[in-house]
């Protein structure tokens, strides 16, 4: 993963620097394997200073989040903590998605179907039931 941290009108040391790439490459390792880039660009606003993070994970797949705090390591925490919050919801929906056969509810589906068997155990439609019962 190639990693850009820039500071917008803030000086950042070293040690800050290692605790982005090891959050960062905590958060990935728990819901994606790897990432293309990341790029985390500190500046100050007001009396806050802050944290937008953008982190490219795969084709056409971008998450960013963005924090303030009163300080730096704070600012970054706060929207590394949103991003995983993301990335935790996309990953989710990807499962679920992939574990629903045509986007319905397993369960849903065949709660309709008993009902449907319990208004005409014939399994016959409700028309054909009638002229059943004229003739």
């Amino acid at each position: 993963m190639q990693l850009s941290v820039t500071g917008r009108g803030v000086e950042l040391d070293s040690v800050l620097r290692g605790h982005i790439a090891e959050r960062l490459g905590a958060i990935l390792g728990k819901y994606f394997r790897t990432a293309i880039e990341a790029h985390v660009v500190f500046s100050k606003e007001a009396h806050l200073d802050r944290a937008d993070i953008s982190l490219h994970i795969g084709r056409r797949i971008v998450v960013n989040a963005v924090a303030s705090a009163s300080d730096l390591p704070a600012a970054f925490d706060a929207a590394a903590e949103r991003l995983g919050k993301q990335m935790r919801r996309f990953k989710r929906r990807l499962r679920d998605h992939r574990s629903r056969p045509g986007g319905v509810e397993i369960g849903r589906s065949e709660g309709l179907e008993q009902e449907a068997q319990e208004e005409n155990p014939d399994g016959a439609f409700a028309e054909e039931a009638d002229r059943k019962e004229r003739a």
